[in-house]
């Protein structure tokens, strides 16, 4: 498994900065106005998982802290390289950054830091997704209409808060992977069977280099096969 060793590092590495995934959400809102791009949602933490029992109780302790407020989705994932996932889904960007910092913080306060390789966020097209949540939308809002009380749609319309995502999961067709031993970020656009879109990819960095701490050093820009994150 050479690209995620190669993740790992031979050389010291640089002081991860957890709190940089919180310009995640101003982030998600520049790729929507400049490239029609959003979070799509589903997000993940992978790392090498040791032996022993003392890991073993701190991931079930935050596995059991992210299942407490009952929202969103979790589950664990094992890839083809035996590298173990922590698979989190969230409407809510600014929510499911909170999670996957939650997870990264709490492995790495309790001592198991090196153990952590990169936390990936997935990006969805909004216009590959438009045509049919409209038509299902169109026929929610028929099935409804006949039975809407006078002064229901000004009443819904209030309740709709403006947020950094669509609101809703998406198919993620790209990502963006934060690499815990450098501190930085980079863009993944797979592109068919082990193939990726680099031009695409330089598009989102040059997209979000103002509000995320790009790797400048493209070597690190480790394709992620068969990510197990939606």
């Amino acid at each position: 498994m050479g690209l995620l060793s190669s993740i790992m590092g031979k050389t010291k590495p640089v002081q991860a900065n957890l709190d940089e995934m919180f310009a995640l959400p101003s982030a998600s809102i520049t790729l929507q106005s400049a490239a029609g791009m959003s979070c799509s949602g589903h997000a993940g933490v992978c790392f090498k998982p040791p032996t022993g029992q003392g890991f073993e109780e701190m991931q079930a302790e935050v596995i059991s802290l992210l299942s407490m407020d009952g929202t969103g989705g979790l589950h664990q994932e094992k890839d083809t390289f035996g590298y173990q996932w922590l698979v989190v889904e969230d409407t809510d960007i600014e929510e499911l950054v909170t999670r996957i910092h939650l997870v990264n913080s709490s492995l790495s306060d309790s001592g198991w830091g090196p153990q952590l390789l990169c936390s990936v966020f997935g990006l969805a097209d909004l216009s590959d997704s438009a045509d049919s949540a409209d038509s299902a939308d169109s026929a929610d809002s028929a099935d409804s209409a006949d039975s809407a009380a006078p002064g229901a749609d000004a009443e819904s319309a209030a309740l709709v808060e403006t947020s950094a995502g669509p609101g809703r999961l998406l198919r993620s067709t790209a990502f963006l992977v934060y690499l815990f031993k450098r501190g930085t970020f980079y863009p993944f656009v797979p592109d068919g069977h082990e193939r990726r879109d680099t031009e695409q990819e330089l598009k989102l960095k040059s997209l979000v280099a103002d509000d995320l701490t790009v790797e400048t050093d493209l070597d690190r820009w480790f394709p992620l096969w068969d990510l197990p994150v939606g």
